[in-house]
């Protein structure tokens, strides 16, 4: 059996014939309850945001040049705990400084996961590259114009993979027409707090008011909207805040249309976790368009999911799917029947590992 360091995953014993474990740099540092005022404005508080910036390539520099006493006792043990271990797969972002995986990590293979582009590129992947024997990559599309396995390739990665963000495998109601028809909230988006996506927002939800069910985690207990119109900017009036997983579950089931959309605000990026929980929970997907068309290559336009170009399209999109029930419902089938056909969470990591396997160690 290959043993595999897939961070941040927790510990398996035997995923189809693969040993899986990490290790959290987190628990190696202190910090304070909350984050800075600054912090929570611009989209989070606590240990994740700090963590999210402890993944940014010039801060593990920082952390491994001035020698970090938590960092420095992370590294020990992590090099000695996984020391036996075949393959190496930084799957959220990389922890691990290049220079110590060029020295200790040789005879393993290395892959660095993609994850958060085109807006982490630059500051959490090409830096570490030169360490890796191979990437993989959520987008379809690297920007407006290039697909990622072309910016891969420009890069000078050879071996790389496109790996979609696949749901893990829930227990679906009775798949009868039931399921699909019966459905009391129109729309709905769950999704953190990101001031690229306000604008977007506030017009969604000053056209559809109450029949968009609007969720996540935002700052300031869910006032980050509203404060962020003291800086001048347009007001949220609304309290967004986050939901449990039994509700979130229960309200996707109940939903009739899933609103996707990505961080960018013109066709670029595709391929969140979203784009494949929507279809997957039975609703009908309204969602941006990607550079290049790249969405297509995910699910077929207006037989899978529906794609919008802006704001004003998606909501006449919306419009219409709400009064032709014949037409959604078919779509949502189509859509839930490619995720669970394409899609499978264990299957496409199944896929990885199997992949990963098959690299040829080529840093020495």
């Amino acid at each position: 059996m290959k043993k595999v360091f897939l961070f941040p995953f927790p510990k398996n014993e035997n995923f189809d014939g693969y040993h899986i474990d990490s290790l959290d740099p987190s628990t190696y540092f202190s910090s304070d309850k909350h984050g800075t005022f600054r912090d929570m404005i611009n989209g989070g508080m606590g240990k994740w945001n700090r963590m999210r910036n402890f993944g940014y390539a010039h801060e593990i520099d920082t952390l491994y040049r001035t020698k970090n006493k938590g960092y420095m006792h992370y590294i020990r043990d992590f090099l000695d705990k996984f020391k036996d271990f075949d393959i190496f797969v930084m799957s959220a972002y990389n922890p691990i400084h290049p220079e110590i995986i060029y020295r200790h990590l040789k005879d393993k293979i290395k892959v660095l996961g993609f994850i958060d582009d085109p807006y982490s590129s630059y500051r959490s992947g090409i830096p570490y590259l030169w360490a890796f024997d191979g990437a993989f990559y959520i987008s379809t599309s690297y920007n407006e114009d290039t697909l990622f396995e072309d910016q891969m390739s420009k890069w000078g990665v050879s071996n790389n993979k496109w790996h979609p963000l696949a749901p893990k495998t829930i227990k679906h109601p009775n798949l009868d027409n039931e399921f699909f028809y019966n459905r009391s909230v129109d729309l709905v988006y769950i999704g953190n707090y990101y001031g690229h996506k306000m604008e977007r927002l506030i017009k969604l939800k000053k056209h559809f008011g109450t029949k968009f069910q609007l969720h996540g985690r935002w700052p300031l207990k869910g006032y980050a909207g509203a404060v962020r119109g003291l800086f001048g900017k347009p007001f949220f009036y609304d309290r967004i805040t986050g939901i449990s997983e039994v509700d979130r579950q229960n309200l996707y089931f109940n939903t009739k249309i899933g609103l996707n959309m990505h961080m960018s605000p013109t066709p670029t990026e595709t391929g969140n976790m979203r784009m494949y929980e929507t279809p997957y929970h039975g609703m009908m997907q309204i969602c941006d368009k990607a550079g290049v068309n790249a969405h297509e290559k995910i699910y077929t336009p207006d037989t899978e999911a529906i794609y919008y170009d802006n704001t004003d399209e998606a909501i006449d999109l919306i419009e219409y799917y709400l009064t032709h029930d014949e037409e959604r419902v078919k779509i949502a089938k189509a859509g839930f029947e490619r995720t669970i056909k394409d899609y499978n969470w264990e299957n496409n990591l199944k896929e990885l590992l199997d992949w990963a396997s098959g690299l040829k160690k080529n840093k020495s």
